[in-house]
């Protein structure tokens, strides 16, 4: 497994392990220490203590059927991180996502919860 973010890698064994008692929600997998990301080609985790914010971003998709429109809200993890960067994960549900940001909130209680809007 490969680190999300270079220089915070952690020992493959202590990555091995907390990967193999994670528990899976839709494409990520929630650990003891990092969060784990499903990919095409592998995975990758991230240590939560790489997280400085987290939250939930829901976004709305319209369908127009050929008798009514549907709606087909998405979820996602979405995550700033200490590298500048910011990553996000598809998650199943609303109760899916808040299931993840009380998980990295309890495993890394320096982790700043909730969306905040850019100052202009």
């Amino acid at each position: 497994m490969r680190s999300e973010i270079p220089g915070a890698a952690l020992s493959e064994g202590d990555v091995s392990q907390d990967f193999a008692r994670a528990r899976s929600i839709g494409k990520i997998s929630l650990g003891e220490r990092c969060l784990f990301f499903q990919k095409l080609l592998g995975t990758s985790y991230l240590p939560y203590s790489q997280i400085l914010r987290a939250w939930l971003r829901q976004e709305e998709v319209n369908a127009r059927m050929c008798c009514a429109t549907a709606n087909f809200d998405q979820f996602y993890l979405v995550m700033d991180c200490a590298d500048g960067r910011q990553r996000r994960a598809h998650m199943p549900d609303k109760p899916s996502g808040q299931a993840a940001l009380d998980h990295i909130a309890a495993h890394a209680p320096e982790t700043a919860i909730g969306y905040v809007r850019p100052q202009r």
